[in-house]
């Protein structure tokens, strides 16, 4: 993706989501502060305010990230998304340093953003695994948890499905295999 673009999704991120998350954040302060609700109601609007901030960084990270062209390698960003998404479930990353171009590296960094995630929410498991090197003249990927497996692609949820169309409109190869000793989703570009 060419710079001009990265900055106006940046810029659009800015005056759009972001903004609208501040507000959102505003409004359940002034709930917050104006109710005299019960004690557990006061705990879920105040839950609720700490998840519209955790939702107002990760956006703003996305921000300055589209704005950070050719200051970071994708690798330090994969490592630095791991550690902050898994902390110590996060048992191994392998992270081949190699020229990627930016238009697969912004896919990859989504994808593997969204895998991490759902091993952390929902595989249960103890370890997670981060590989990225580069197999013969390919990109390769792969996250893979100890969980109680599972996943599929015919589940409810959109992330797996839309990660496998993220590959296929970069001409990749998607493999997910999920069983009782976890997931292993491999992707190569």
């Amino acid at each position: 993706m060419i710079t001009d673009q990265r900055l106006q999704i940046a810029r659009d991120l800015h005056d759009g989501i972001a903004q609208d998350l501040v507000a959102l954040g505003y409004e359940l302060d002034l709930l917050l502060a104006g109710t005299s609700s019960d004690v557990a109601t006061r705990r879920g609007i105040r839950t609720l305010r700490f998840q519209v901030d955790d939702l107002i960084y990760k956006v703003r990270r996305e921000m300055y990230q589209l704005r950070d062209i050719g200051k970071t390698s994708i690798q330090e960003r994969l490592t630095q998304i791991s550690e902050e998404i898994c902390g110590p479930l996060l048992s191994r990353t392998d992270i081949s340093e190699f020229e990627i171009a930016p238009k697969v590296g912004v896919e990859l960094t989504s994808i593997a953003t969204e895998l991490l995630r759902n091993s952390v929410r929902h595989s249960g498991g103890s370890q997670i695994e981060l590989h990225l090197r580069q197999v013969e003249n390919h990109t390769y990927l792969e996250v893979r948890d100890n969980g109680k497996g599972g996943a599929t692609l015919d589940s409810s949820r959109l992330g797996l499905i839309g990660i496998k169309e993220r590959v296929e409109n970069l001409g990749g190869a998607f493999s997910l295999i999920s069983g009782n000793s976890g997931t292993k989703v491999a992707i190569t570009i």
